[in-house]
C-alpha cells in the first residue's frame, strides 16, 4: 500500500521531535507542514534528515492542511494518507500494526473511510473514499470539522472504524503553549458550532438534513 504521513507543526519543537522519533517506520513517507509563525523548522537539520518539511506560503488552518495532504496523496498515487498530531507519541509497534490493518482492509475491499487509533491522534484516510466524498469544509478551520467530515463519510457508506492501537496524546500542547491561540480557539467554538447546525440542521449527533443546508 502506498501512503504518505502528514504532521502539522505550529510550536513545541520538543514534542514534534518526540512524535517523529516514535514513528521511524514512517520516516520515508512523512511530511511535516511547518505552520509556525517564524518558520521554525528551517534550521532543524536533524529533522530534515529524517522527514520532508513543507513550508506553505502562509500558515494553514487544520482543514486547509488536511486538504493539502489529501490532494498531495492523490497526486502521488497513494492509497491512503495518514495524519498524526505533533504532540502525539506512538507506542512501539503501533505504526507497523496500523499499516498492517489498513493493508488487510484494502486487500479485502472493505469500505473504510477514516481509520482511527485513539480517535484522530493517529488516523488514516482512504483516498478512494475521499475522491467520492470530497475534501474538508474549510469554513470550519478547526472545531467540528472532524465530526462533519466523518458524518459525510458515513452518509456515503464508508465506515469510520477505531483500531484502539496505543498512541499517547500529550494534552493538546499546540494550543495550550500559546495564549493567543488559546483565546482565538475559544472564541471560535460557538461560531463553528452555529455553522455546523446551519449546515446539517442540528448539532453533532442530532443532525436532520440529508444534504448540506437542506438543498436537496
Amino acid at each position: 500500500m502506498k501512503y504518505i504521513v502528514g504532521i502539522g507543526y505550529a510550536n513545541r519543537l520538543d514534542l514534534l521531535h518526540q512524535a517523529i522519533n516514535s514513528i521511524p517506520a514512517y520516516w520515508p513517507h512523512t511530511i511535516v507542514v511547518d505552520n509556525s509563525d517564524n518558520q521554525d523548522l528551517r534550521n532543524e537539520h536533524d529533522l530534515q534528515g529524517k522527514v520532508q518539511v513543507f513550508e506553505p506560503p502562509v500558515p494553514l488552518s487544520v482543514t486547509q492542511m488536511f486538504n493539502y495532504l489529501l490532494k498531495r496523496g492523490m497526486q502521488e498515487g497513494c492509497d491512503a494518507v495518514l495524519f498524526m498530531h505533533n504532540d502525539a507519541e506512538a507506542h512501539p509497534g503501533t505504526p507497523e500494526r496500523f499499516i498492517g490493518i489498513l493493508e488487510d482492509w484494502q486487500a479485502k475491499g472493505e469500505r473504510w473511510g477514516v481509520a482511527l487509533t485513539q480517535y484522530d491522534i493517529l488516523c488514516a484516510f482512504n483516498l478512494n473514499a475521499v475522491r467520492e466524498v470530497g475534501l474538508w469544509d474549510t469554513v470550519m478551520p478547526n472545531f467540528f470539522s472532524d465530526c462533519e467530515y466523518h458524518r459525510r463519510m458515513q452518509m456515503a457508506g464508508y465506515s469510520v472504524p477505531w483500531t484502539h492501537l496505543p498512541v499517547t496524546h500529550h494534552g493538546g500542547q499546540t494550543t495550550k503553549s500559546d495564549p493567543y491561540r488559546t483565546r482565538v480557539y475559544r472564541s471560535a467554538i460557538k461560531i463553528h458550532h452555529d455553522y455546523y447546525v446551519a449546515k446539517w440542521g442540528g448539532t453533532t449527533g442530532k443532525e436532520v438534513y440529508a444534504t448540506p443546508f437542506n438543498q436537496g
